[in-house]
């Protein structure tokens, strides 16, 4: 028997405080080097250059001064306005966030939605808002709204900190179409307003650039999944893992523990893999794929299901959106091979 030398993924701990995750407010591995210099945008979009060029001017401040960064009267009473980039898959939204963070000289925090959320469910949303207060820029990847709880928290939690820190978010949905189709919107109202009148919305359009990134994916094209799993010496540990078997582990631990899997390996094969056909599991899926592409972990897949990962019947959801963020994120790290 040939010994591909991968390890078990039943040798993780996942035993992980919040505690941890409070002192890891950065950006993740994928855009420890993000500058605005090294950001290409698009001629053909100039909104992409417009953004660019606006996050680099607010983020050289080493203190952001509270106002409109619309107004052309400043005024001194001005509630603080926020930004929120509006805008498509893979056109570099999380590049320009991680650009803010590593240009800004003041007290700074990057994390995104999701991990915010765990620190309100974990830590209570007091000591989440005590803990956020004094920083002047906090930057906030994939803001979304799936549920009422989350909708009051993250109103609060805004409302809280909006007087000191400036906020910069990124999302796929306009401010007045977070919720839709998840839960009754009009009962959240309020809540709702204070997030869309806390921001200024700016949409940035583009074509997403991961369909060109196949440059490590084509190295691999003629061979076989057994091949690469034999062959493929990424820099720390590759996994094999049956994906029922995956997904039970995605089960038995909190999404804000995912991150431990693409943490301990930068290469992950997974085996018999198939369609989903229940929601919960979907939607585990796409988190554990959205810390893999934090940290620029690989996938290998022993199929080529690619297209139809998450049948009609989901993608009808009102989760539509992130299935297609996690297909978008496969295009860039993920490879499907011929059975």
């Amino acid at each position: 028997m040939i010994n591909y030398n991968y390890k078990d993924i039943n040798t993780i701990n996942f035993s992980v405080s919040i505690d941890e995750c409070f002192s890891e407010l950065r950006p993740h591995p994928k855009f420890k080097d993000c500058t605005f210099d090294n950001y290409l945008d698009d001629a053909a979009y100039p909104s992409q250059a417009a953004l660019k060029e606006l996050l680099c001017s607010i983020s050289n401040k080493e203190k952001i001064k509270k106002r409109s960064f619309f107004s052309k009267k400043q005024k001194e009473n001005k509630i603080a306005k926020n930004i929120y980039i509006d805008g498509t898959y893979g056109i570099g939204k999380t590049h320009l966030l991680s650009a803010c963070f590593h240009n800004f000289k003041g007290s700074k925090a990057f994390m995104s939605f999701l991990e915010l959320t765990y620190f309100m469910n974990f830590s209570g949303l007091e000591k989440t808002i005590d803990f956020f207060k004094p920083v002047d820029l906090l930057l906030i990847d994939e803001f979304d709204l799936d549920d009422p709880a989350t909708t009051r928290m993250a109103a609060r939690f805004i409302d809280s900190i909006n007087n000191n820190t400036t906020i910069i978010t990124t999302s796929n949905r306009l401010p007045k179409e977070l919720g839709g189709g998840k839960f009754d919107t009009t009962q959240f109202a309020r809540e709702l307003g204070i997030i869309s009148d806390t921001f200024d919305t700016i949409t940035v359009e583009g074509k997403s650039f991961r369909i060109n990134l196949a440059a490590w994916q084509a190295v691999f094209s003629n061979k076989s999944f057994n091949e690469v799993l034999e062959n493929y010496e990424p820099k720390r540990d590759k996994v094999l893992v049956d994906i029922d078997e995956l997904i039970i582990k995605l089960q038995d631990n909190h999404p804000f523990k995912f991150f431990v899997i693409p943490k301990t390996f930068d290469a992950i094969f997974i085996s018999n893999f198939k369609p989903f056909t229940k929601l919960n599991d979907a939607l585990r899926f796409t988190i554990f794929i959205d810390h893999c592409y934090y940290h620029d972990t690989k996938l290998f897949f022993n199929t080529q299901l690619k297209e139809s990962i998450f049948p009609k019947e989901l993608m009808e959801t009102s989760f539509e959106r992130q299935f297609l963020r996690c297909n978008s994120r496969l295009d860039e790290l993920g490879l499907f091979f011929k059975t």
